[in-house]
């Protein structure tokens, strides 16, 4: 366990500088992380039993496909151990990320003028660096996290989400709001949601009317959020987001893309979408699996469709294409290089509208020896 130094406790208010994996560089942050008691390195054992036993008992990946490696580029790597949970690309390409393992959100600043020549994303040396933007009372983690208009406006979901034994704690959780476009974020709670179980993954539904959906992992449903009035309900509830009793995490990511709500369903490794409807976010069909065997946390969609899936424990980004072929892009079950990868977002800059950004967990719960998350750049 001398691998997995975890960062579970958080001491509020005390503004220090830390280490991350490269000595060479140090981070201001306002959390500062010790070691576990003996408890909870037990407990965190147990998890990664747990996680390991999951990976090594789904179905064999000799169907797949892989790719030839990509080139890749270190963004930037956080503290030993801290999880990034999730990520959304500013109109000027800066990154925002949220951490699960503290209730904060960080912005990763890419150095696009830089001289240095692309490295390895396994490389010590960042191309970039990070800020932190807010940090939200009361939750111990931070989740999904969606733009919506104007610009430069964010949601994310905050609440409490025990890595150490997976569990979430009902009526924890709420939406609050990042308004980017003024010099110092100016950050606000939306709404509590009472009802949600584990909220997780969230999409732009419907931008003009200011609809997002919101994805309960825990629960198997799907809620509707107006962001104008702060309203929401219960808007889809299918037997393909569930959880099931080996694990406790159903449907995580989501994306609505021309009238179909496309997720992961991690429990029971699916790749699906549904029809709905923009205006009332209700299910106007069933539910139709793309592809199984898809152990997938979030992910993002190209134009032509494809899905770039984080599939965290195995520590890989898959490319799902509409007619659910599978194919590995990046990473393998053994490497680092994209250890625990939980989300990905295309670019949005003129230059780099093909750079997939990923975030990882460091690889928690994996075969591999546990990390800081990282935000890496996948040239496609």
């Amino acid at each position: 366990m001398d691998q997995c130094v975890m960062v579970l406790q958080v001491l509020n208010g005390q503004n220090r500088s830390i280490s991350d994996l490269s000595p060479q560089r140090r981070i201001p942050i306002t959390a500062a992380y010790i070691l576990p008691s003996t408890t909870t390195m037990r407990v965190f054992s147990f998890t990664l039993a747990l996680l390991a036993s999951i990976s090594a008992n789904s179905t064999p990946l000799s169907s797949r496909t892989t790719s030839p490696p990509p080139t890749t580029q270190l963004i930037y790597q956080f503290p030993n151990v801290t999880w990034l949970e999730n990520l959304a690309i500013r109109p000027t390409g800066q990154i925002l990320v949220t951490v699960l393992t503290a209730p904060e959100l960080w912005q990763v600043t890419p150095d696009y003028n830089s001289s240095q020549p692309v490295l390895d994303a396994n490389s010590s040396k960042p191309l970039g660096s990070a800020a932190l933007v807010s940090r939200i009372p009361n939750v111990t983690g931070l989740l999904g996290i969606v733009e919506m208009q104007p610009l430069d406006v964010f949601y994310a979901i905050a609440g409490n989400f025990s890595l150490a034994n997976l569990t979430s704690t009902n009526g924890s959780y709420s939406i609050w709001e990042i308004d980017m476009r003024r010099p110092s974020a100016v950050v606000s709670k939306l709404t509590d949601i009472p009802e949600g179980n584990s909220l997780n993954g969230m999409a732009a539904l419907n931008e003009s009317q200011g609809l997002l959906v919101v994805g309960d992992a825990g629960a198997g449903v799907v809620y509707t959020l107006n962001v104008h009035t702060g309203n929401y309900s219960k808007t889809i509830d299918d037997p393909t987001m569930k959880p099931n009793s080996s694990y406790p995490i159903g449907i995580n990511g989501i994306k609505v893309r021309d009238g179909y709500l496309y997720y992961t369903s991690e429990a029971q490794e699916l790749f699906c979408r549904i029809p709905i409807n923009t205006t009332s976010g209700t299910a106007t069909g069933p539910a139709e699996i793309i592809a199984t065997n898809i152990f997938g946390d979030d992910f993002s969609l190209d134009q032509a469709g494809n899905a770039y899936v984080g599939e965290n424990i195995r520590n890989v980004v898959a490319e799902i294409t509409p007619g659910g072929n599978v194919s590995v892009v990046a990473g393998s079950l053994n490497s680092t290089l994209v250890a625990g990868a939980t989300s990905t977002a295309f670019g949005r800059t003129s230059g780099n509208r093909s750079v997939l950004y990923v975030t990882t967990s460091g690889g928690l719960g994996s075969p591999v020896r546990a990390e800081g998350g990282k935000v890496v750049a996948i040239y496609i």
